[in-house]
């Protein structure tokens, strides 16, 4: 942009407008592809066609680096609203309100930059004057800044992705994608533990446990043993919404945590678990085995330590098992 040369006009400020309008249009489409979300392909490319022809309106027919320079960032400043607004929409991380905000910023600084065009007089300049004048190197500082604000954005963003990787592996047993023990720790001192002192309802707690599941690794071998665990724990997952907790408490022992669950409908989804359980098939591995699985079920009520109400769960497993195992035992 800083090299004159009018004989290539206006082939050249179109060139170099489109750039700038693509590389927006990038950074726009990987914001969104963060949420697994694209704008149409085809929308993009008829805004870089309405571009090109604004910009080249504005050149040759009225030689104006102002409207040139007016319907480019306008057009820019159009993509960021539209794909950071959406984007909004979807928040989930830290990462993601960090470069929500740099956009915004980014979008309000074209924003202004069109309405300081349309409202501050400007004198007369030629294509070259402007690139040399206040407003040219107005743009110039704004492209500027711009790209600084959202390389650190970025930065901050990768950062805090990575420290939500490592927290994420730390906090999640890899075999069944359920919390593990130090997550389930975690969960409670942020979630859990802080609501039941002043719960008004009561939280559902089911204590499980794999039948007999040292015998399945004997006979079948480790490996069949993991893919029973793996397959355990997404049946816990499927009955953790947003609001409830699963976790693997170690070797074959599940806990699943159900707020605002009281007993009658705790010990449903316990059974329910426990029946989809014993329904699976394994084939080809081991097409004529049905496994089971023993569950203890109370409540947590208002005021109660967590501790206690694991414990009494702990408690009720254990007697399922003495009752010879494949039921749920449930108390208050």
């Amino acid at each position: 942009m800083l090299v004159q040369a009018s004989e290539f006009s206006p082939y050249k400020q179109a060139v170099e407008d489109a750039f700038i309008l693509c590389g927006v249009m990038l950074a726009c489409r990987a914001l969104q592809s963060r949420r697994c979300r694209q704008t149409s392909l085809y929308v993009d490319i008829a805004v870089l066609l309405a571009s090109t022809a604004m910009v080249i309106v504005s050149v040759v027919l009225f030689a104006s680096a102002k409207l040139e320079s007016f319907f480019v960032q306008a057009f820019c400043a159009l993509v960021i609203w539209r794909a950071t607004l959406s984007f909004s929409r979807r928040i989930a991380t830290a990462s993601d309100k960090v470069l929500t905000v740099a956009f915004l910023f980014i979008a309000l600084v074209l924003t202004g930059q069109c309405i300081l065009y349309i409202a501050a007089p400007t004198p007369d300049l030629a294509l070259g004057e402007w690139r040399l004048s206040v407003w040219g190197t107005l743009i110039q500082y704004t492209g500027l800044l711009g790209s600084i604000v959202l390389t650190f954005a970025v930065f901050i963003a990768t950062s805090y992705d990575a420290i939500e990787k490592y927290r994420h592996q730390a906090h999640t047993d890899a075999l069944t994608g359920l919390l593990n023990r130090q997550g389930l720790d975690s969960r409670l001192d942020s979630v859990f533990r802080p609501a039941f002192p002043e719960a008004a309802t009561p939280t559902g707690v089911i204590m499980a446990d794999i039948d007999n599941f040292k015998r399945i690794n004997d006979i079948f071998g480790h490996a069949f043993g993991d893919m029973v665990l793996a397959r355990f724990g997404s049946l816990l997952r499927q009955e953790a919404d947003p609001q409830a907790c699963a976790a693997r408490m170690g070797g074959e022992e599940f806990l699943l945590l159900l707020p605002g669950a009281d007993l009658e409908s705790a010990t449903a989804v316990a059974e329910e678990i426990r029946a989809s359980f014993v329904s699976l098939r394994w084939a080809p591995h081991a097409p004529d085995a049905r496994f089971t699985a023993s569950m203890g079920v109370t409540v947590v009520e208002a005021d109660e330590p967590f501790a206690s109400a694991l414990k009494r769960a702990d408690d009720l497993l254990y007697a399922a098992k003495r009752r010879g195992r494949n039921c749920t035992v449930w108390n208050v």
